[in-house]
């Protein structure tokens, strides 16, 4: 319904009834994610869940003008605050598992003669090579999983809220392969310098099982803890401020995790993938195919780039993002009718969402932190 306000000399035309829930637009492919997260934003009790609804005109009713409304803004602005305090919280698990968990399991190792030794500043581990791979995995997956226990658990996500999957769409795991082939393509060209010392490395390691192993894990498991941690937890929790805003924020956490630059670049660029994907798709899967896809294929690099020497770097390159190209094509012309994001904002700006996520007692020393350890890593 509309109605007619009259507010300095202009008549304005304003919805009747506001509420945030039903006026957000569930129009990804996956209805039964549609149906999901409705459900979960309407019925939750969870206080991370953003609800707001006023009746405009009762409101202009009892105050005789136009100008004493509830203000959704004020809302909003609260339950970004909240979702900030317990993402900030998980973040810093996060970190703390980062640093503290190596660390532990570099003394426990050398309790039984292992040696392994931990680099802080470049996050990387030396010594016995299977006992780097289980301690390195080991990390990995506490490191994600226990942030995503803890936002699941405060959330009250259902399963199909924070893990939805959708049968098909080839259209989508075509855009999720395609751009991880190209961000392959520009992180081999950007980490040139990081994938010879990486190769040179390799060539050294005696135990080839070891790396071949780690390799299995980097690209499936881990990619699949990743994905859940940032897409089905952290965007999950702030597509309900936007979806532009969820996306660019998420893809920022990821590039400000604990790591060397061209990584964070490419982490980056998953990021904005990855949420976009995650979005028109309402499917994990096929985010997790995009990690996959580039983690795969880097590791591809280093053997057919510096190790074997079948391709010159730039030909490695081309040929990814060649292909990668092709495969958006064929999903942009396929869903050439609903690859736009309708979800733009609610009430408050980009600027205003952002304070008020970062400026939480969690999110603020976290960022602060990490921050400051990105510019010890760039200057050390």
């Amino acid at each position: 319904m509309i109605y007619i306000k009259w507010e300095s000399g202009v008549l304005r035309l304003e919805q009747a009834y506001t509420d945030v829930v039903e006026a957000f637009k569930y129009d990804s492919t996956n209805e039964q994610y549609n149906m999901d997260f409705l459900q979960w934003r309407r019925h939750s009790d969870s206080k991370l869940a953003f609800r707001f609804s006023a009746n405009n005109l009762e409101n202009v009713y009892v105050s005789g003008t136009a100008v004493a409304q509830q203000n959704v803004g004020i809302s909003e602005r609260e339950a970004l605050m909240r979702c900030g305090q317990m993402i900030g919280a998980a973040l810093l698990i996060y970190f703390v598992t980062e640093i503290a968990g190596e660390s532990l399991l570099q003394g426990i190792l050398r309790l039984f003669d292992i040696d392994v030794r931990i680099e802080f500043l470049s996050i990387s581990m030396q010594g016995s090579q299977w006992a780097v791979v289980a301690a390195r995995a080991a990390v990995v997956l506490l490191k994600y999983l226990l942030p995503t226990a803890l936002l699941i658990k405060a959330s009250r996500f259902p399963r199909r809220v924070f893990a939805p999957a959708m049968k098909g769409g080839i259209p989508e795991l075509s855009a999720g392969v395609g751009a991880g082939m190209m961000i392959a393509g520009v992180y081999a060209l950007i980490a040139q310098r990081d994938g010879i010392a990486l190769a040179q490395n390799v060539v050294s390691y005696k135990d080839t099982t070891a790396i071949i192993a780690y390799g299995i894990f980097d690209s499936l498991l881990a990619a699949t803890v990743i994905e859940l941690f940032l897409r089905g937890t952290i965007l999950m929790l702030l597509r309900q401020f936007g979806d532009p805003f969820a996306i660019f924020v998420t893809a920022l956490i990821g590039f400000l995790f604990p790591n060397q630059m061209p990584e964070r670049i490419a982490e980056l660029l998953i990021g904005i993938a990855a949420g976009y994907l995650m979005i028109r798709s309402g499917s994990l899967p096929k985010c997790i195919a995009l990690r996959v896809v580039f983690t795969g294929l880097s590791y591809a690099r280093v053997v057919m780039v510096y190790t074997i020497h079948n391709f010159w770097l730039w030909e490695y390159s081309l040929l990814l993002i060649s292909f990668g190209a092709l495969a958006i094509t064929f999903f942009i012309l396929v869903r050439r009718r609903s690859i736009s994001l309708n979800n733009q904002r609610i009430v408050l700006s980009h600027t205003q969402k952002f304070s008020a996520l970062m400026q939480t007692v969690t999110m603020l020393p976290w960022a602060a932190v990490s921050v400051l350890l990105m510019l010890v890593q760039l200057f050390y």
